[in-house]
Parts: structure tokens; C-alpha cells; sequence
């Protein structure tokens, strides 16, 4: 497969690993089973996007998810106490928005059209949303939502102030394509908004939960910013940190040829194995663990690895307490007794620190494993 981002048809894998499950946050219960899949993430030896090569089988898969009501590999904004905590966040990246309450805005992949619906209430007149796992294309409450894939074989027949995309350009094979769909839907004057994941430090320090076959591409802040100029738009305001990109962009008529330096990601496989086989001896030599996580990365993590251990699964989202992830009941930390624990293993990078606190704030006093 040529590289996504600039077509070169030379690139490095960094990952190769035997297939696993598909991961859609959705428990054992009520989970479909998309198959297995195999897990190879590449970087391209010209510019350095790193993304997954996509097999036909693996995207006809990921239509049929996006399709469904398993579409989001988190928890949707605004459910439950995860969806709800990490609303905020963004929030605060998007603030730029708020100069468009009067002007007319555009979300692309729209999801449960809870930032749409949060910006009808702060008085946002014009919204627009399309996403192709609604139910149906419908005006609700002033917003018109339509049941569509972004793609440039869409034409809506205006124009837009103001378009934004939050945990979608990561899932898109085709990315030219909802590139293509966006500029022709943004005025002259119009801002692109582009929030993914920031995956820089991640690959950097072999992150087990970077893989997710829903996602294709892995940015770096360099990466989002060729992207962009390859259509001749300027990044004017630059909202990233380590977790996330948040870009604002506007076309610029004066292109500048920008040399875009990636970092190579050779030992990334190297990395993750030495973080497997950490995990494997914690597990193995105790049977005392809390894994604080059932999410993409303990997914990867068990599927890697092979094989089943005994430990007790915990995690801070309400909508997944009392239900079953990887064989495990889902516990609250507010009904484990930690006496009997001695070994805390921490999945999520980005909220570690702030997990582990939230642990030793109830009286823990055992060790804490992070992976990065």
C-alpha cells in the first residue's frame, strides 16, 4: 500500500503483530464479533506518516462498524462519566468556534451529535452534521443531521464558516477525499478545525495502545500540517498538546514549501515487546493485579500475549461497571477492597498519573505499573 499522505510507495513496518479481535468498547454481553485481524502499522520512508496498511477484508469490516451502533472505539461524548469527563477537553480545544454563532458551521462525523446539540443551547444558529451511523437523515431540535459518509462524491450545495472534525480524519482510509469534501464545503474565508489523536510520544515510547484497527493513520503534529498544505491551507492557531492535534487552518494563496521532519520509529515493536513481556511477568508471578482499563490497549495487550490471566479489571467509566470486557467483570474503584491488591497496572497513558492519584487517594500502597 503507497503511503496515504504523499503516495510514495517505499515504507518501513514498525509493527507486525498476529491478528487480534477488533476492539469497539463494546462489551463481551452485547458485542458483536467483527473477526481477527492482523495488526501492522507502517511509516513511509519519504515524509514519515505512519499509518496502517488496509486490507479489503479489514475496510469492508470497519463500513459495516461505522454503520452500526459499535462506531466509537471510546466511550460517545457526553455518556456516562467518561464520555462526560472528556468533554471538557475538547471543548477547551474548540473554543475557537464561539466566534461562529452566527455563521454557519459544519461537524464532520458527527457521532451522537452531542457537541452539536451542546452548541444549539449556547445559542449556535446554523449547524449542520454528517455521519454514517445515524439512524436516518433528520432535522432535530434546529439541527439538520445528515446519514453520510464525508467523502468528495458529496455535495451538499453550500458553503460553511466554520467546519470541524473531532476523532475522525484517524479513521479515514482516503483522507484526500474528506480533505476534498471539506474544501469544497468551506468558504473562501472559512476555518478548518482538525482534531486527532497526537501520537508523537506514543510511537516514540512504544505504546501497546497506540494500535487500533479502526485507526489508519497515526499523526505527529508534522504529519497534520503536510497534510494540510498539500491543499494550501495555513495552520493559524495551533491548540496541541502531548494527548491531542487541535488545529485551526485557512487557506493562504501563497503556498510555502515547507520540509516536514518526522521522527523514525524503527524500535517502536521493539518497545511494545519489551512491555509485553513486563506485563506477562507481573501477571504470571501474581495473581493480586488490578489492570485499571478495559479499553483498546488491553485489548492489544491480551491479544499479543495469548493467553488468560487472573486479575481483577477496573475502570473509571460508569456505563461499563457490572459488565464483561476480555472475560472480566468491570468494577468501580469504589467497590474493590485494596487491601487484597498489591500490583496496580495502568493502561491509559494520558490519565495515568491522574489514575494512579485517584488510587492512592483510597489508601493504596502497593506498586503502580505504568507502560509509558
Amino acid at each position: 500500500m503507497d503511503c496515504p499522505l504523499c503516495g510514495f510507495s517505499e515504507s518501513e513496518t514498525i509493527l507486525a503483530k498476529p491478528s487480534i479481535t477488533i476492539f469497539t468498547n463494546t462489551s463481551d454481553e452485547f458485542g458483536e464479533n467483527f473477526g481477527k485481524h492482523n495488526c501492522i502499522i507502517k511509516q513511509c520512508k519519504r515524509c514519515g506518516h505512519v499509518f496502517q496498511p488496509i486490507s479489503k477484508k479489514l475496510r469492508n469490516t470497519l463500513e459495516g462498524i461505522y454503520q452500526s451502533d459499535q462506531a466509537q472505539l471510546t466511550t460517545s461524548l457526553g455518556v456516562g462519566s467518561w464520555g462526560k469527563e472528556r468533554a471538557p477537553y475538547l471543548f477547551e480545544k474548540l473554543k475557537g468556534i464561539d466566534n461562529y454563532k452566527t455563521k454557519s458551521v459544519l461537524e464532520v462525523g458527527c457521532g451522537n451529535g452531542y457537541i452539536l446539540k451542546i452548541l444549539k443551547e449556547v445559542g449556535f444558529q446554523h449547524l449542520v452534521g454528517i455521519e454514517p451511523s445515524l439512524e436516518k437523515t433528520e432535522e432535530v431540535d434546529g439541527i439538520l443531521f445528515l446519514k453520510e459518509f464525508a467523502s468528495n462524491k458529496i455535495n451538499l450545495d453550500t458553503r460553511f464558516d466554520f467546519i470541524f472534525t473531532s476523532g475522525v480524519y484517524e479513521h479515514i482510509p482516503d483522507i484526500d477525499s474528506i480533505t476534498s469534501f471539506c474544501n469544497n464545503h468551506l468558504d473562501d474565508n472559512g476555518v478548518l478545525f482538525i482534531y486527532v489523536p497526537n501520537c508523537s510520544r506514543y510511537l516514540a515510547d512504544g505504546d501497546p495502545a497506540v494500535f487500533a484497527h479502526e485507526h489508519i493513520h497515526y499523526f505527529v503534529e508534522s504529519s497534520i500540517k503536510c497534510h494540510l498544505s498539500k491543499y494550501g491551507y495555513e495552520v493559524i492557531d495551533n491548540q496541541s498538546d502531548d494527548h491531542a492535534l487541535a488545529v485551526y487552518a485557512k487557506k493562504n494563496d501563497v503556498i510555502r514549501n515547507e520540509n516536514f521532519v518526522v521522527e523514525a520509529y524503527k524500535k517502536f515493536q521493539n518497545k511494545i515487546d519489551g512491555k509485553l513481556e513486563k506485563v506477562s511477568k507481573i501477571l504470571s508471578d501474581n495473581n493480586s493485579v488490578i489492570i485499571h482499563g478495559a479499553c483498546n490497549g488491553l485489548n492489544n495487550i491480551l491479544g499479543w500475549l495469548g493467553r488468560n490471566f487472573d486479575y481483577t479489571l477496573v475502570d473509571n467509566d460508569n456505563t461499563k461497571h457490572g459488565k464483561t470486557f476480555f472475560g472480566k467483570r468491570v468494577e468501580s474503584l469504589d467497590t474493590v477492597n485494596l487491601v487484597n491488591y498489591d500490583t496496580v497496572l495502568i493502561i491509559p497513558a494520558y490519565f495515568s498519573e491522574a489514575i494512579k492519584a485517584a488510587y492512592v487517594e483510597r489508601g493504596f500502597r502497593g506498586q503502580f505499573v505504568m507502560l509509558t
